[in-house]
């Protein structure tokens, strides 16, 4: 039955891959993740003063919620990546084989807007980083 309406078919499978690719726990790492880990990794070293400065967190596609958390052992950022999911939309009827029509004032809202949030956290040995961590689903 998917074969008679292969636009639905296709929208489906962009749902789905969608879906799969928001599941970073049980995917592999992406190219953008990383070169994130590799941005992230080359602060390794340096101080914490250093890493506030230069540290450019909309190249990694984030936005900086509050700031920075500086205590003896850590340096943290709570970060959230902006993501819209599209909506799907019916593109056949539930039933029948008639056409579905396509009405011209569609609301603009095409999907949920969430903010995924993220924490980076730089852990500190007299006030050199000795390691990067991550939490959060959208690191």
């Amino acid at each position: 039955m998917l074969f008679a309406y292969p636009k639905a078919a296709s929208s489906l499978g962009l749902f789905t891959a969608l879906l799969f690719s928001l599941s970073a726990c049980t995917s592999p790492l992406s190219s953008s993740q990383i070169d994130r880990e590799a941005y992230l990794q080359s602060f390794i070293g340096q101080s914490s003063e250093l890493i506030d400065q230069n540290l450019d967190l909309k190249r990694l596609g984030y936005q900086q919620i509050s700031g920075p958390h500086l205590s003896e052992q850590q340096l943290s950022y709570i970060v959230q990546r902006p993501l819209t999911i599209p909506l799907p939309i019916a593109q056949f009827p539930a039933a029948g084989t008639g056409a579905v029509p396509i009405p011209t004032n569609i609301s603009p809202v095409t999907g949920y807007d969430v903010n995924l949030q993220c924490k980076i956290s730089f852990l500190l040995k007299n006030n050199i980083a000795t390691a990067v961590r991550t939490t959060g689903r959208t690191c």
